[in-house]
């Protein structure tokens, strides 16, 4: 804004004037301000709010599943038998002694080469035989480097074998074939019938290919592979080293820590809720913009107590959630009482289960907390209704903000004309009085 100088008026700042009465006249647009202000920080704390409740569903999610809480965890003694659950595993313990690894076979060639680049063939074929009857043929009709025919070994798909080019001692080369897979079905023989360069002459195996041996609570089992996945109910085995002195033992038990952590994860996700509904009343206490006072806000406190503490009829032996542990203490914070879950968990999974998510696997305790909270986070729903009626709010508002703003820019530059309007006009009249006095001085001389 330019200044306003004003010259007719002595010892007056218009300026100041100017201002005092735009200040005065922005009351009005200082409380449409204040309006707006408030409408963001409710927008902002819905949006936190959802926030809050998609926690508590994602939380549901993961106890919603038939073994959410009937997780079976698999442990095993050593490290040369590693073990992992898959499909449906049945608690029980196991005796594992392994007194062979599956193996490979691994031959290399009797041929050296001073260098990868040196010509191993210019014609013929070099054939490779698996044990079940697969046979890849390298054919060669041009000149091959040792290294090219090790690529072609490997480029081969139906090739029972990978080829590597290894410096077994400084400046000579030899060719390493690896069988695919383990087990003594998986052998293969070499058959050279190269022609020109160095060719290519294989010796015995460096290892033979072998199947892995070993007992399971002294039963004889045999494998072409060290995963094991049809032995122990449920559960994959890893043998990774043989030892027929030592028995390690595998473990399938129920693991009711992560069963308990899955429904830590929900406790924790409704206390952050109510921390923030809490949180929010404090702010309205002190006059500050909530949403604490939201019939809305009032209205989902209630029905996510209530659901949480009601009875669900189902096929189990528990009807609500305090009976395996889940309950809530004076400050109405949800709490986990985990000596009576594990317990619960111990003495039926499926019961538990049946209460958490229905007979059927989408009802129960969480299905009907699942089905109130998406009544408020989905779209169109409670919450995502009130954001949009806020939005609006805030648009209006925005609207008549700048409306406002252009009427008291008008009105500025209309007061900052007329002050000097009037300063001219007082210029003026200054200007002929000072005239006048200097004619009167005149006619006093005579």
């Amino acid at each position: 804004m330019a200044a306003v100088t004003f010259s007719g008026f002595n010892n007056i700042d218009f300026n100041q004037v100017v201002t005092a009465i735009i200040e005065q006249e922005r009351q009005p647009l200082k409380r449409l301000e204040t309006q707006k202000t408030t409408l963001e920080t409710q927008n902002t704390a819905f949006g936190t709010l959802a926030g809050r409740l998609t926690a508590i569903q994602s939380a549901i999610d993961t106890l919603a599943g038939d073994t959410a809480v009937g997780a079976v965890k698999a442990t095993s003694s050593d490290t040369s038998v590693g073990v992992a659950t898959s499909a449906s595993p049945i608690e029980g313990s196991y005796d594992i002694v392994v007194t062979a690894v599956a193996r490979r076979q691994v031959m290399a060639s009797v041929t050296t080469y001073g260098s990868t680049d040196a010509v191993v063939a210019t014609g013929g074929s070099l054939t490779l035989t698996g044990a079940d009857g697969t046979t890849a043929t390298i054919a060669v009709d041009a000149l091959m480097t040792v290294k090219e025919l090790v690529d072609a070994i490997n480029s081969a798909d139906d090739a029972p074998v990978t080829a590597s080019l290894v410096q077994s001692t400084p400046g000579n080369y030899q060719i390493v074939l690896t069988g695919r897979h383990t087990g003594s079905s998986n052998a293969f023989t070499v058959s050279s019938g190269l022609t020109g360069g160095a060719g290519v002459q294989f010796g015995g195996n460096v290892q033979n290919a072998a199947n892995a041996t070993f007992t399971v609570n002294g039963l004889p089992i045999t494998s072409a592979t060290n995963t094991i996945t049809d032995v122990v109910p449920g559960a994959t085995l890893t043998l990774t080293k043989q030892d027929p002195d030592k028995t390690v033992t595998v473990t399938v038990s129920r693991d009711t820590e992560t069963a308990r952590g899955r429904v830590e994860k929900l406790v924790t996700a409704y206390n952050d809720l109510m921390s923030f509904v809490n949180d929010q009343r404090t702010a309205a206490t002190n006059g500050n913009p909530s949403i604490a006072r939201d019939p809305l806000v009032q209205q989902l406190r209630n029905a996510l107590r209530t659901a949480l503490m009601s009875a669900y009829d189902n096929d189990g032996k528990y009807t609500r959630l305090a009976q395996i542990g889940l309950g809530f203490d004076r400050t109405g914070k949800m709490v986990l009482d985990e000596d009576v879950f594990d317990d619960a968990i111990q003495s039926g999974v499926s019961d538990v289960q049946s209460l958490l998510s229905g007979d059927a696997g989408t009802g129960g305790a969480f299905g009907a907390v699942k089905a109130l909270i998406k009544g408020y986070t989905r779209a169109g729903g409670l919450v995502t209704d009130v954001r949009e009626r806020l939005s609006t709010q805030m648009q209006s508002l925005a609207s008549r903000i700048d409306n406002f703003e252009e009427q008291l820019e008008r009105r500025r530059l209309t007061l900052q004309k007329e002050f000097q309007a009037a300063d001219e006009a007082m210029s003026q009249m200054n200007a002929q009085v000072s005239s006048l006095s200097a004619l009167g001085n005149q006619y006093r001389l005579f």
